[in-house]
């Protein structure tokens, strides 16, 4: 097995981004949230996650240890793949068809990779600290929800300094996901 395969076939976190990530809406607020307050995709669903595995919410203080450590790989790495694939489609001046589509993919895999690393990074460092509810009936579907939620609210006010009025629908969204 190699060891991008290692990194998700042992990380319950990046299971359920898959397919929180696929529930209506969440995809869209999500970037919506990515282009316009410059959140990092990835947090916010551990914000979620931490919510639904753990019955907890995470403080501002938490929230701005966390980018600490994860800011330099988004910045340094998945970022610079995600422009580098977005210039890729955008170029009109060499664009060579499906060889220039191949490449396109080839960073998308990479910029894929860069997410796994960082989402693993994400839940090594909750593992050490945080309840696991993952199995219990202590917290109901809608407080899942409501923890997330202040959980983004608090992320956001770390990102932007504080939460913008149209952020807070798109962070409605992505909780709202998580109760269904």
């Amino acid at each position: 097995m190699n060891e991008s395969n290692q990194l998700t076939k042992d990380n319950p976190f990046w299971k359920f981004s898959l397919e929180f990530y696929g529930r209506d809406g969440v995809a869209d607020a999500c970037l919506t949230l990515q282009d316009q307050f410059g959140a990092d995709v990835n947090i916010l669903l551990y914000c979620c996650w931490v919510a639904f595995a753990h019955g907890e919410k995470l403080e501002q203080a938490e929230l701005a240890e966390i980018m600490a450590v994860i800011e330099p790989w988004q910045t340094g790495v998945v970022q610079q793949l995600r422009q580098i694939r977005q210039d890729l489609k955008q170029n009109e001046t060499i664009n060579l068809g499906e060889l220039s589509e191949d490449l396109r993919q080839a960073i998308k895999s990479c910029e894929l990779d860069g997410e796994k690393i960082e989402q693993w990074v994400l839940y090594q460092s909750g593992q050490r600290e945080l309840p696991d509810l993952a199995t219990s009936n202590e917290i109901k579907s809608a407080e899942y929800g409501q923890l997330a939620e202040l959980s983004m609210i608090n992320y956001l006010g770390v990102v932007s300094g504080s939460l913008l009025e149209n952020g807070e629908s798109f962070i409605r969204t992505i909780s709202q996901a998580l109760k269904s």
